[in-house]
């Protein structure tokens, strides 16, 4: 009775609020009344009558709460419970639908045995609710049941029913509805993504349809729309197939929205549709795309630089939307095969717009202009290929040039050298009217990048080069011959060709060079090969210099010294006659009986030109017979003797004296040319002086025009000075000169005390005073990194502090001239900043603490915000000071790192200055990171710097840390006097037998080799030259010794860490001295920055490279900037190796040696070989030892042929 009148009162509860309040009471004071059903047919009775229009709320709660306790009566009425709750829904009771939610769905959940069932009735209900309802269906429905069915593992059989539970939710097309689809999504291996073409269609379309909505919150669920997106993507590069069924509709939502504006509301587009657009532009198959829709995102990007300041607040999502619309069409056009001339001249025209805006803004982040114009600039050599490609991008490059060094944006010299080195080889037509751009990289700044570039041109323009020739000779020797040997291979290219060019004061600057340089001559013989074509066209030039040449030979055992002696000689003889040719032949038989420890090659090459000068004068030679007696023995000398006796020859040696002869008779050829021309001159210089005279009385009217003329141009040479210093150096040009000219002064307190004082090291002022002018390099670097009126308030304040107000009065004069303040007093550390600069979020600071312990006691002094200096715009002054003082910053990235406003600021401020940036993954997370920094670290790649080991004192492990030591190792060198004993050859591997070189052991004690250590060797001259990264050390470890026991002499970066110089530098040097490159290509490798560098200037110097695929990568050659290196370049497929220990073995690894023996065939690899040429230990190796080891010998060298030697 009391069931009943429960259940009337609950019925009638909406007539009178007495009824209402009866089912209150009851259910509180008899909670267990309404348990049971004494009648099953009471059960369809009440779920009926909760379908009523009239019926109140009260009796659904109490219907559904009924079924709480009662999981057996759910599990016989559940088809009608979901048949009332899709009624409920259509009669837009959504909160009676949602007492059966709470009250029996949720709660019997783990009871339902068909979810497919379930999964139906929720798609209904998605469809059948009123708009102003969805809210409250996604809050009282879809929210809780979307929660239970991604906990629960399913039957994969239902991912159908899942995706279309989703697209329903989707559909809603309401704020809140993105969230719970992306929940439904996020189960981890259960959708079928290969066969869900169709859906994704549709999930595509939905997304899209949500860029009509208004939503003025920052942070909103419509935020989910770029997860589900961005989850799409991932899944495409898995599966193309779903690049397909993306390709259409992400390519015109792309379009749509690139015009800001809403067509349909006349209003810009809410924060997260460009959040969408990121992602959204991924979806589109780069293969697809024509090129009328590259010219149309070209005119989409250009609009907008154009017109930024028009566009109604043009924001942050604005911005990162763009850049990706720049990276699509970037790598459309990489797609095409062919490029339309109009298309190329589009691209040239965008470039210069780009390159005319401003590169950065107000915060010092980059400008869309700056980004959109290097993504399209950095992939230019992928897609030009002829010469009429290249043309159009001619005045870019000029405007680049004019950047870097009238608007001094030195950042973008990157920009201008890369395309020169790659177009300026290949289509040389394109790069001649910019030879003396080249010319001053070179001669006036040692930057030798494009050398082989220049090189390659000179035939196509000489005359810019015979311009500048008295200052390549001026600048050979410059920093006391630190680029000597790659100057003098341009020094020779020209001489080669024109030797009529050098003059007799050019030979006096080289002679006063090289002896002054001394220690530089192993470096010289370029020089004296270019000395050699000299003498041969004009021998006396060096009539003076004869004995430099012979003391060169005696003394140096220079095999090109007397190569250019040797052209003397000879030349000389065939001009003087008899008498000459009796001396020269006397000076050489001289110069074998009086040289100790002569060599055999220099004693063959003395014998071979009196042999040369006897084929002439035979009758003199033959005087000198009982001279050459003593030394028949010799081969050559044998030869030498058979031709003055007439004997017969064998056929070697009868070709080698015919050879001589026509030698000879091309000498005499020159010699005679040269006399002509010497009488056609002398001629041409007689009537000149007859003309010159009668000029005479004319030029004495033009001398008083002349003398004003030459004030003004000594007025414009001191504007032109004074600007130079400007583009050249961060010192002030209004004191910087006099300034360092008074510090080179050598003095107690000269510029090395200044440097002292500023902080700076040992290592870094030995390194300055091998500089032409050590204090402007030294107050270079102060200026550098730091602004301006700080340096000169720090620099006045220690010149006082030490004793130089000569050099301080100098400043001030020339401020106060200049009407600039003198600081009186500023707020700052007067020292060098650190070169490390460690940026991380706060929750990360104990292991960053650690890694900065770390990083210092390997020698490195590092700069990080440990909360001790307060905050505000204090703190932000001095981040950015360590920042811009820094060589290399490191962002050590948490899952929060993205999300924090200041480290996005001095991830922002890294880029703009052009600072190195290396990532550190500090804990597992998505890479690129989500939020503003995604698409900047999507360009670099990061280390994993978590997984500590249990017994591991660190947070990361010791092969990551050394990985990190190796890259900042590329861009500074470490304190030598900071480094600890746990980090002294820090690089090099703990392997046994690293190095296979074994003693060898003569029966002369002082030749034997000792090798005290396991440390390696390091190969200065290498044949190979190992290009990888660093994630397949280990296999490349073993590569190394297996090649090195078969004789090879290879270069590897972890050998070449030692020293103070630039790792840059070691590699530049080790690629071009190498015969061949072995590219071990992996997914990192192809995104390396460092990697892209190695191969890009190997394929400049046209070196042989031989791809090793390591790892799979989806396409080849490898998307990128390799990818015209790699075109033509078939790889040996490494990847199926099945033993991990070892993966060089087999016909793979033949097939390597088959290679190496075509390009360098010298090698024997059938008899190991186990000694290497040209080497020595690391510099920090060094100070172990007692003594430097001694150079070991390798394979016989092959002798130079006679007609080499001659030429």
């Amino acid at each position: 009775m009391q069931e009943k009148f429960l259940k009337w009162a609950a019925l009638n509860s909406y007539q009178s609020k007495i009824w209402s309040e009866v089912p209150c009471v009851l259910t509180y004071t008899l909670p267990t009344l309404f348990n049971n059903y004494t009648n099953s047919d009471d059960v369809q009775y009440y779920l009926t009558t909760c379908l009523e229009p009239s019926i109140s709320s009260d009796y659904v709660k109490l219907i559904s709460k009924s079924y709480q306790c009662q999981v057996d009566m759910f599990k016989t009425n559940a088809s009608q419970i979901y048949t009332t709750i899709v009624k409920l829904v259509s009669q837009n009771r959504i909160d009676d639908a949602g007492y059966f939610m709470d009250n029996v769905l949720i709660i019997h959940f783990n009871s339902i045995s068909n979810l497919e069932e379930l999964l139906h009735m929720l798609i209904h209900i998605c469809s059948l609710v009123n708009i102003e309802s969805r809210s409250l269906l996604c809050k009282t429905l879809i929210s809780p049941i979307s929660y239970e069915l991604t906990n629960k593992k399913c039957n994969k059989n239902l991912a159908r029913i899942f995706f279309d539970f989703v697209l329903a939710i989707l559909n809603l097309n309401i704020i809140e509805a993105p969230k719970y689809a992306d929940h439904m999504l996020s189960i981890n291996d259960f959708y079928p993504w290969k066969q869900l073409d169709k859906q994704i269609t549709h999930l595509i379309q939905s997304c899209i349809n949500y860029d009509n909505i208004i939503n003025d919150e920052y942070f909103s669920e419509l935020d989910n729309l770029r997860k589900i997106l961005s989850l799409i993507n991932e899944r495409s590069k898995i599966h193309v197939t779903i690049l397909h069924a993306t390709h259409e509709f992400a390519l015109q939502a792309v379009l749509k929205w690139s015009t800001i504006i809403n067509n349909d509301t006349g209003k810009p587009y809410d924060k997260h549709v460009f959040e969408m657009g990121q992602p959204m532009t991924e979806l589109i198959d780069r293969r697809q795309i024509p090129v009328d829709i590259c010219s149309k995102f070209l005119e989409i990007l250009r609009k907008q630089i154009d017109n930024n300041d028009e566009i109604c607040d043009f924001n942050y999502f604005h911005h990162n939307f763009f850049l990706s619309v720049t990276k699509l069409l970037a790598e459309c056009i990489v797609q095409l095969k062919n490029l339309p001339l109009t298309l190329h001249q589009q691209i040239a025209s965008f470039c210069l717009v780009a390159f005319n805006c401003p590169f950065t803004n107000e915060d010092g982040s980059m400008t869309l202009s700056h980004s959109a114009g290097l993504a399209l600039w950095c992939r230019l050599p992928q897609y030009i290929h002829n010469e009429d490609d290249a043309y159009p991008y001619e005045s870019c490059a000029d405007r680049l040039y004019q950047l870097v060094y009238k608007e001094e944006e030195q950042q973008l010299y990157q920009w201008w050298i890369n395309f020169w080195c790659i177009i300026g080889l290949k289509y040389p037509n394109v790069a001649v009217n910019h030879i003396p751009q080249f010319l001053d990289e070179i001669i006036n700044r040692k930057r030798l990048d494009l050398l082989s570039t220049v090189s390659a041109l000179y035939n196509k323009r000489p005359e810019p080069f015979h311009a500048r020739l008295d200052d390549l000779i001026h600048a050979l020797f410059d920093c006391n011959g630190q680029h000597l040997t790659s100057l003098s291979i341009l020094f020779d290219t020209i001489v080669k060709v024109h030797p009529e060019l050098i003059t007799s004061k050019h030979i006096d600057s080289l002679f006063t060079s090289i002896k002054n340089h001394m220690s530089s001559f192993d470096q010289t013989n370029y020089i004296f090969q270019a000395l050699g074509y000299v003498a041969n066209a004009q021998p006396h030039l060096f009539d003076k210099y004869q004995e430099e040449l012979l003391h060169f030979v005696i003394e140096q055992h220079s095999l090109s010294a007397f190569s250019c002696l040797q052209q003397y000689l000879v030349t000389s003889t065939i001009i003087k006659g008899e008498k000459t040719a009796d001396e020269n032949l006397t000076l050489l038989i001289n110069l074998i009986k009086n040289t100790k420890n002569i060599s055999t090659d220099l004693k063959s090459q003395i014998f071979y030109t009196c042999q040369l000068i006897g084929v002439k004068y035979k009758e003199i030679l033959a005087t000198k017979r009982n001279d050459l007696i003593p030394f028949e023995s010799d081969s050559a000398c044998q030869v030498l003797i058979n031709f003055i006796d007439e004997n017969k020859l064998n056929e070697e040696n009868q070709a080698a004296i015919n050879h001589t002869l026509d030698e000879i008779a091309q000498i005499e050829k020159r010699v005679v040319h040269t006399e002509r021309d010497v009488q056609n001159i002398t001629k041409v210089v007689k009537r000149q002086e007859l003309n010159i005279t009668n000029l005479n009385t004319r030029v004495n009217i033009f001398d008083t025009r002349i003398n004003d003329i030459t004030e003004q141009v000594e007025y414009h040479t001191r504007e032109i000075e004074r600007i130079d210093m400007k583009t050249l150096s961060y010192v002030p040009s209004e004191w910087g000169r006099d300034v360092c000219t008074l510090l080179n002064i050598r003095a107690d307190n000269d510029w090395r005390l200044l440097g002292k004082r500023f902080g700076y090291s040992t290592s870094e002022l030995k390194h300055w005073s091998m500089q032409m002018d050590p204090s402007m390099s030294l107050l270079n670097e102060w200026f550098m990194t730091h602004k301006t009126d700080e340096a000169t308030y720090g620099l006045l304040k220690i010149l006082n502090d030490i004793g130089r107000q000569d050099v301080e009065e100098i400043i001030r004069k020339a401020l106060t001239k200049a009407g600039e303040l003198i600081p009186d007093d500023i707020s700052i550390e007067i020292k060098r900043l650190p070169p490390i600069f460690l940026s991380y979020q706060w929750s990360s600071q104990k292991a960053v603490l650690k890694l900065k312990t770390n990083l210092e006691q390997a020698g490195y002094s590092c700069w990080m915000d440990t909360g001790q200096m307060g905050g505000g715009d204090k703190l932000f002054a001095k981040i950015d000071a360590g920042i811009r003082g820094a060589k290399v910053v490191i962002c050590c990235m948490n899952k929060t790192y993205a999300q924090s406003d200041n480290c996005s600021r001095e991830v922002h401020l890294t880029i703009s200055t052009g600072k190195p940036l290396i990532p550190l993954q500090m804990e597992k997370q998505t890479w690129p990171p989500e939020g503003a920094l995604g698409p900047i670290m999507s360009e670099y790649l990061y280390i994993r710097f978590y997984d500590r080991k249990n017994n591991d004192e660190n947070y990361w492990p010791t092969d990551k840390f050394a990985e990190l030591l190796g890259q900042i190792r590329y861009y500074v060198a470490p304190d030598p006097d900071m480094i600890t004993q746990q980090y002294y050859n820090w690089f090099v591997p703990r392997v046994d037998n690293l190095i296979f070189l074994q003693s060898q052991t003569t029966n002369d004690n002082k030749d034997k080799i000792i090798i005290k250590d396991n440390l390696p060797l390091v190969v200065t001259h290498p044949q190979i030259m190992i290009s990888y990264q660093w994630d397949y050390q280990k296999d490349i470890i073993n590569l190394y010794e297996k090649l090195t026991k078969l004789g090879y002499r290879c270069w590897l970066d972890i050998f070449q860490m030692g020293g103070g110089d630039s790792l840059f530098e070691k590699i530049d040097a080790g690629i071009r001295h190498a015969k061949c490159i072995l590219s071990c290509v992996t997914p990192k490798y192809i995104k390396s920055i460092n990697c892209r560098r190695e191969i890009a200037l190997a394929d400049a110097l046209q070196k042989p490279i031989v791809p090793l695929l390591l790892e799979e990568i989806s396409t080849w050659p490898p998307a990128g900037p390799m990818a015209m290196i790699f075109a033509e370049k078939p790889y040996i497929d490494f990847r199926c190796s099945t033993n991990d220990s070892e993966i060089w073995i087999g016909k793979e690894f033949e097939l390597v040696l088959a290679r190496l023996k075509q390009i360098i065939p010298e090698v024997q690899t059938e008899k190991s070989q186990r000694h290497l040429i040209d080497m020595q230990r690391p510099t920090t190796a060094m100070k172990r030892q007692e003594k430097k080891p001694q150079r070991i010998r390798s394979t016989p060298v092959t002798p130079q042929s006679r007609a080499c030697s001659l030429m």
